[in-house]
């Protein structure tokens, strides 16, 4: 990347810091704040360039691999409306239209009843035959331009998603015949993508006689907008609509030039949805282009501003890296919906319109915390308190638990409200994932530590935490002699559908053990003096080891060895990764480890973000950066989205995380630098990833060595933490802070608000 003015300052700080003037380095360290205000202008190198756009393939249900169409085209959103901007046939160019909050109404959840729908489509249909296309998207404006060249004229053209607006902006600029290219919207069935792909296993009443799953879209026109309407019903008879959503947009060409503006509306009543839609439109429609880009772009420049900023001495991995930060916060915003599979980007042939809770929200969300990026993080949490009563019910509403009020589990899939209760019969098929509460919170725990959020951690978390926990005491096996089992739940996807996976699964086991660990931990800290809290410490206490075999490494469960390496999900490692249970520096721990990592091959993409976390725990960054080249290409996309079956979002997501722990890891109350970085890299650099504790954290590697480390304390905690470094200074403005090391681990008071530089003496 670019070096930035901000970027610089702080290189001039830490070349500061090795001269032995305090002098010098107090005048110096107040500059080291200095904000991200360039990085956007920074960017370009990073945006993407299209020669030629390409259309999806023919054969539909087909995802798997495909690098055309859908996944090559200019994505962009604003958290709730998306667009995806590619070819469609010869001639003929669509701009896909989703929101993310439109669903189905009918009830109760299953992956037709509450699904995701897919709304359609513009075409731009040109007069002339296109001899060439050119297409840029800019990810510091977000913002793509084009321009299509055929034998009648040319049409320029660019596009938003505005940032801050429910509005989608597409201005064109044309020339000769091109003038008069036509402007169109398509609309698709309301319909589950889930019944498109088979009409068999839907949900009961979901279709009507005539295979209809909602009544037919119609047009209107008022004040010179057009807007296509569609009723949602409540049930296939037709008889009650539930919900309107509607695509509403007005063409406006003055001589060569054409602006057209577009929004997604929705309501239960269908003159409010109408009047939503006509007055961000009129609004808009008042609003100079000028003036309206210029607000879109501050938003994002401003987004920029607040990310921690990282750089790589690998090109394609730093592209990647800055890629999604664009791509996640054009699906993800502050007070909008939680990030499902699809993002802001539906399509209607996909297997996946629901959230996925096994994997899937866990990968998409891991990532936030250290890229200080709370703002985008905080729609889950706030979805989860806000439905807690829906998790208490996936529980309750399951025959002879009525009374399991102090229970929460989170399913497999849902929609945006959490409700679909786990029913434990699919313990014979191995999807009986009572862990996956626990695992989700764990990053919402992260959070909380992050940025010493006492309230949350306490008033939120706490009790979402105690719902999780309870319901493994409910299930649990007393074995009568002060130890307790788990009875078979779950180890997803291993032989799922097939086999009843059996006790003690080192799943659960992990996701059970860390939910009791932070229970008392949290109770302790905060002086709660909850009630439980001696069960709590009972009940861990009187778990099992996780399940080990000498010849395989760490089993699924009590009745099976992990015998399918290349099982794709690493549930069965969950003691290694995410929740460090097990220390690499400890030899005995280490060679299970090893073990059990090296035999795990995985099959997919997020097997190979998985692993290179561990590896990167393990200090072998070299191996870390292999799979990270393997899985960028293989596996990721034209335009950085993701298949298996369909569009799922959560594995380049992941990436982030892996590279995080590539730069910096903050488990177990130590902020490692550098610790998992490639020795190929000799010189790296980040600003202002947050760590445990409540820190923001900047270090610079040059010519193989860590040089200097900047320690911001926004909440005055004791820093510990591994520099890597032989010899050093820690100072805190002029003064010189004293601190004691341990095995490398030094650990020192902080003042809240206050800087401290760690700089290397050699």
């Amino acid at each position: 990347m670019k070096r930035t003015v901000r970027n610089q300052l702080f290189r001039i700080v830490l070349s500061a810091l090795l001269l032995p003037s305090l002098l010098i380095l107090s005048s110096l360290s107040a500059s080291s704040k200095s904000s991200n205000a360039s990085v956007s202008k920074d960017l370009s190198e990073h945006d993407f360039h299209w020669t030629k756009l390409t259309a999806d393939p023919t054969d539909t249900h087909s995802h798997w691999g495909r690098t055309t169409g859908y996944y090559d085209g200019a994505i962009m959103g604003n958290g709730l409306i998306g667009t995806n901007f590619y070819k469609l046939s010869d001639n003929v160019y669509r701009l896909n239209v989703g929101r993310s909050d439109v669903t189905d109404v009918k009830k109760p959840f299953g992956l037709c009843n509450s699904g995701r729908l897919p709304i359609g489509y513009f075409t731009l249909s040109t007069v002339g035959n296109v001899q060439s296309e050119k297409m840029d998207l800019s990810i510091g404006d977000a913002i793509t331009t084009g321009c299509l060249t055929s034998d009648k004229g040319s049409i320029r053209f660019k596009s938003y998603v505005h940032a801050t607006e429910n509005l989608i902006v597409f201005e064109t600029l044309a020339s000769g015949e091109e003038r008069a290219f036509q402007w169109n919207f398509v609309p698709q069935e309301a319909i589950s993508p889930r019944a498109l792909r088979s009409k068999t296993n839907l949900d009961p009443g979901y279709l009507n006689s005539q295979g209809h799953s909602n009544p037919e879209p119609y047009l209107i026109e008022r004040e010179g907008v057009k807007i296509l309407v569609q009723p949602l019903a409540k049930d296939s008879s037709f008889v009650e609509i539930s919900k309107y959503y509607l695509v509403a947009w007005s063409v406006k060409t003055k001589k060569e030039n054409t602006r057209i503006l577009a929004t997604v509306a929705q309501n239960e009543d269908l003159d409010s949805a109408i009047s939503e839609a006509l007055c961000i439109i009129k609004k808009a429609e008042k609003t100079s282009s000028k003036k309206l880009e210029k607000s879109h772009k501050d938003w994002w420049h401003n987004f920029y501003e607040r990310c921690a900023y990282l750089e790589f001495p690998d090109p394609e991995i730093e592209s990647f890296y800055w890629r999604q930060y664009y791509k996640f916060a054009s699906t993800a915003r502050e007070g909008k919906p939680v990030v499902d599979l699809q993002g802001v980007w539906p399509t209607y042939d996909t297997p996946w319109p629901a959230i996925w809770m096994n994997l899937n929200i866990q990968l998409t969300y891991s990532w936030l915390t250290k890229a200080n990026l709370r703002e985008l993080e905080q729609p889950l949490w706030d979805a989860f308190w806000n439905n807690r009563e829906n998790l208490t019910l996936n529980v309750t509403k399951i025959r002879g638990q009525q009374d399991w009020t102090e229970c929460m589990v989170m399913p497999r899939a849902a929609s945006y409200d959490f409700l679909c209760p786990l029913n434990p019969a699919l313990v014979k098929v191995n999807q009986y994932e009572v862990g996956n509460l626990i695992w989700t919170l764990y990053y919402y725990y992260r959070q909380c530590r992050a940025y010493d959020d006492s309230e949350q951690m306490t008033q939120r978390l706490f009790p979402l935490l105690k719902g999780a926990v309870n319901t493994f005491f409910r299930i649990r096996i007393d074995n009568g002699d002060g130890t307790y089992s788990l009875p078979s739940t779950a180890s997803p996807e291993y032989l799922e559908g097939s086999v009843e996976i059996g006790p003690n699964s080192n799943y659960d086991l992990a996701n059970l053990k860390w939910g009791l660990l932070a229970l008392m931990e949290i109770n302790d800290e905060y002086a709660l003096d909850d009630p439980l809290r001696a069960r709590w410490e009972d009940f861990y206490n009187g778990l099992p080891d996780f399940l080990y075999d000498e010849q395989t490494g760490f089993m699924v469960s009590e009745w099976y060895k992990f015998e399918q390496t290349d099982h794709r999900h690493y549930s069965h490692l969950f003691m290694i990764y995410p929740y460090h249970f097990l220390d690499w520096d400890n030899p005995a721990d280490r060679s299970r480890m090893e073990l059990s990592v090296n035999r795990w091959q995985g099959n997919t993409g997020y097997s190979l973000t998985g692993k290179a976390a561990m590896l990167a725990n393990k200090g072998d960054g070299e191996g870390a950066l292999a799979l990270m080249k393997k899985f960028l290409s293989g596996w990721v996309r034209p335009n950085t989205l993701y298949n298996e079956s369909g569009p799922v979002i959560e594995t380049p997501l992941s990436a982030m995380s892996s590279l995080h722990e590539m730069y910096m890891q903050d488990h177990g109350g130590i902020i490692k630098i550098f610790y998992g970085c490639p020795q190929s890299w000799t010189n790296a650099y980040f600003r202002n990833m947050r760590a445990d504790g409540a820190f923001l954290i900047s270090a610079t590697k040059e010519n193989g060595a860590t040089k200097g480390i900047e320690i911001y304390s926004e909440a005055g905690n004791i820093c510990r933490m591994w520099t890597g470094m032989a010899e050093f200074s820690v100072t805190c403005g002029s003064e010189a802070v004293a601190y004691t090391e341990n095995n490398g681990v030094i650990e020192f008071p902080t003042v809240k608000n206050r800087t401290y530089h760690i700089v290397s003496n050699n």
